[in-house]
This record gives structure tokens, C-alpha cells and sequence, in this order.
């Protein structure tokens, strides 16, 4: 019995050990953070204990009150617009955009981010041996009662050296999987239908899962479309039913013949899919 509390006890210390090194032994490493009016930001890097593979992101820290914006935040709102210029050791880099929600905006609704956001960047490296110097450059929209497009150059090294910032790890690890996903059986537009006699809409049903309390709708056209998101009309069941007006579509516009993304927000899960609206 001794023997066996012996066993017993050093194999739980064993597994305490190695889930505190799991922890601490995360390469992170951090840009100063730069105040801006309503918040602040920098750029933030973690790699996985292999040393192989690289994670980025552009954390934004907003003051109560303020909010930023998605790639698409509708009629009102300023996109983030980042360059990856001056980088070093790194072969391609792309922002990502976890999930947004929306919020009042104006006369309607915009779909960004209140308190923090962290957008993941898609990182390739030249080579897994070499420093990394990810450099990061543009403008994003951070508002209050105001906006203000905010100009920022940022640059962080990681250079391979051991790091116990949990902070950055874990925003990295929950901005990643909180993603938009393709559209699956459960969660998907099944019909997206033009309305053009008196006032041009789309009228869009959805299949969303059992139990949804709270759905938007994200569309996406060519450019010069400014779509803002739109809240279910109403929920029955799993189908969700929602009407866009189409207020800011330029004259020559054809909804029918335009493929479009379209982003389906259910309960804080996104999908999304390419869809061409029927008549």
C-alpha cells in the first residue's frame, strides 16, 4: 500500500511538472504597446515548443465605450487595412478576422469589436531556424462617440527564445479557434431570393441549429457594396429568417448575376459560403 501512495504520488507529480513546462516553455514575444485614442495595440508572436511553427496576431485592447471593425463592417465603419512590408524571414503573411458581432452604428447596425480583439495572422516562414522580424503597418478604425482612423507601425522579433507570456498565448490560441468555418449542414443559408419591384432587399433563410437565440447575417459583394449586417427577423426552430435592404447598391448593380460571401452568425459561431441570390 506505502509503496503504491509512493507510485501514485510521484506520478501526479510527474504530470504537474510536465503540464507547468507545457506551459512556461512557449516562445512569445511582444511589440510595445501603442497607445492610441480609445485603447491600444501591438503585435504578439508565440511558437509551439517544436520551434517549427509560428503564431502572430495584432491584439487591440479597446477602453469601455469604443469599438473597432471587421473586414466588412457595413455601411459605416473603417475595415482594417494592414501591409506586412519590412518583414524579415517571413515568406507570406495574412490578417485573419476571428468572428465579429455588430452593434448600433449610425442609423444602422456594424459588425466589429468591443473590449479586446486579437486578429490572427497567417504566417509562413523563410526558415524555421532564423530570427523572425514580423513588421506590421496600416490603419484601423477605432471609435467612440467619434472615429478615428488610427495610422500604426508596429515590428516584433521572435527569436527563438524561451518565454512564459500566458497572456499572449492564450489570446493567440483564442482568437484562433474562434474563426469563421465553412457552412455545414446545421448552420448554412439555404435561400437568399432578390426582391427588386419597390424596395430592393434580400429576403434570406437559414438553417441554424437547434436551440439559437440570436442570429446575423454578414454579406459581402463587390467593393463598391455597402452592406450592413442584419439581425434574424425572427427564429423558427432551426430556420432563421432575415430582410436586407439594399439602401447603398449602385445603379448598374446586378444582385442576381453577383456571386457573394455571405457570413452566418449564430450564437457567436460563424460560417460562411459563396452564394448567388436567386429572383
Amino acid at each position: 500500500m506505502i509503496g503504491m501512495i509512493k507510485l501514485s504520488s510521484l506520478i501526479s507529480s510527474t504530470t504537474l511538472t510536465l503540464l507547468l513546462a507545457s506551459t512556461t516553455a512557449s516562445f512569445a514575444a511582444s511589440s510595445d504597446w501603442l497607445n492610441v485614442s480609445g485603447g491600444k495595440m501591438r503585435l504578439v508572436t508565440s511558437a509551439n515548443p517544436d520551434g517549427k511553427t509560428l503564431n502572430a496576431g495584432l491584439q487591440i485592447k479597446l477602453e469601455k465605450g469604443w469599438k473597432t471593425y471587421w473586414r466588412s463592417p457595413g455601411a459605416s465603419g473603417i475595415p482594417p487595412q494592414v501591409s506586412f512590408l519590412g518583414s524579415k524571414n517571413v515568406a507570406n503573411a495574412e490578417l485573419m478576422y476571428p468572428v465579429p458581432t455588430v452593434f448600433p452604428d449610425g442609423e444602422g447596425l456594424s459588425a466589429g469589436y468591443k473590449e479586446e480583439v486579437t486578429f490572427p495572422i497567417n504566417l509562413n516562414r523563410l526558415s524555421n531556424s532564423a530570427p523572425t522580424t514580423l513588421s506590421a503597418n496600416g490603419l484601423v478604425g477605432i471609435c467612440g462617440e467619434i472615429c478615428i482612423p488610427v495610422q500604426f507601425s508596429l515590428s516584433v522579433t521572435d527569436n527563438n527564445s524561451f518565454g512564459s507570456q500566458f497572456d499572449i498565448v492564450s489570446a493567440l490560441n483564442q482568437a484562433k479557434s474562434n474563426m469563421i468555418s465553412p457552412s455545414h449542414d446545421a448552420q448554412h443559408v439555404s435561400e437568399m431570393k432578390f426582391i427588386g419591384e419597390t424596395s430592393m432587399r434580400f429576403k434570406v433563410k437559414a438553417k441554424v441549429p437547434e436551440g439559437a437565440t440570436k442570429a446575423e447575417l454578414h454579406v459581402e459583394g463587390p467593393y463598391n457594396w455597402y452592406l450592413s449586417p442584419v439581425l434574424a427577423t425572427a427564429i423558427k426552430g432551426t430556420t432563421a429568417y432575415f430582410d436586407l435592404p439594399l439602401k447603398s447598391l449602385p445603379k448598374n448593380a446586378k444582385p442576381t448575376d453577383t456571386k457573394l460571401k455571405v457570413s452566418l452568425v449564430v450564437d457567436g459561431r460563424g460560417t460562411e459560403q459563396e452564394i448567388t441570390p436567386s429572383e
